[in-house]
């Protein structure tokens, strides 16, 4: 199982890059031999990856999150299933390279990050814990979604906007569906990242009385966290159209990627300061 472990942190990536390729023939030239491979070559690679999370879990008999490498593999992941499903219920694949990229982008990341031995100890074992470190990735993975759409609404706001209907005009949907999709995808990842707030709190309190309080991940977690509640509340307000939502998403985006390595690997060394 090791030897598939191994193989499928330098696949992952590669497959993922070829996906993307093919997805980019697909959105700039229509390319018939895109048009017919591009679905099947992502599905194939969601499947070779839940093989290897599958493959994970029953080798260190945890919960497959238990390094930023893993985390970040588990992200990319999640982007992959949200779009095999939005391609899948929206039947077009026209957002398919971007989201994609994403993907290839995070799965490149965990690749390049995984250690041989990475750390094996109770907490991870712990089923409360594990609830709450999936909810925080699926709150960034939600975040990350959003990012894509936000990066696609700006595009074609300005193709319209200055009139030039370059290359996004004519390709995506509407501003309006990508508004709404980004929307969407902010609206589950804020339901999820509080979840991870609430039930990290809960359990933390419980074993570490007020020690967490001051570890640098929680804290840039609640700014995140408060950056996506503001959107999202200027938004209800109508204090914000489109094009203000999707600068705070890529702002948003950037605070995820800052927290995921930066934080992690600068000021806490893990996941959390005081594990």
């Amino acid at each position: 199982m090791q030897t598939f472990l191994d193989t499928a942190v330098i696949l992952l990536p590669l497959a993922y890059l070829l996906v993307a390729v093919d997805y980019g023939f697909l959105f700039f030239s229509s390319h018939p031999v895109a048009e017919r491979t591009a679905t099947p070559a992502l599905r194939g690679a969601v499947l070779l990856h839940l093989a290897y999370l599958v493959a994970l879990t029953i080798h260190r008999h945890q919960f497959p999150a238990a390094t930023v490498a893993q985390a970040l593999a588990m992200v990319a992941f999640f982007v992959a299933v949200v779009y095999v499903f939005v391609e899948w219920h929206g039947r077009a694949r026209s957002t398919g390279f971007w989201l994609v990229s994403l993907v290839f982008f995070f799965q490149l990341l965990s690749s390049v990050l995984t250690r041989p031995n990475p750390p094996d100890r109770a907490i991870f074992h712990d089923p409360f814990f594990s609830v709450h470190v999936l909810l925080a990735l699926l709150g960034y993975t939600a975040f990350v979604v959003a990012a894509g759409y936000g990066f696609l609404f700006l595009q074609l706001y300005r193709d319209l906007k200055s009139g030039r209907f370059a290359t996004f005009y004519g390709k995506l949907p509407p501003l309006e569906v990508l508004e709404r999709m980004m929307t969407g995808a902010l609206l589950i990842g804020f339901a999820a990242l509080t979840g991870a707030v609430v039930t990290g709190a809960l359990w933390a309190n419980r074993l570490y009385h007020d020690q967490w309080l001051h570890d640098p991940k929680i804290v840039f977690t609640l700014a995140t966290w408060v950056l996506y509640a503001a959107a999202l509340l200027l938004r209800r307000l109508r204090r914000w159209q489109g094009r203000q939502t999707a600068l705070a998403s890529l702002a948003g985006f950037g605070a995820i990627l800052f927290s995921l390595m930066v934080v992690n690997f600068f000021f806490t060394g893990g996941f959390h300061g005081f594990l």
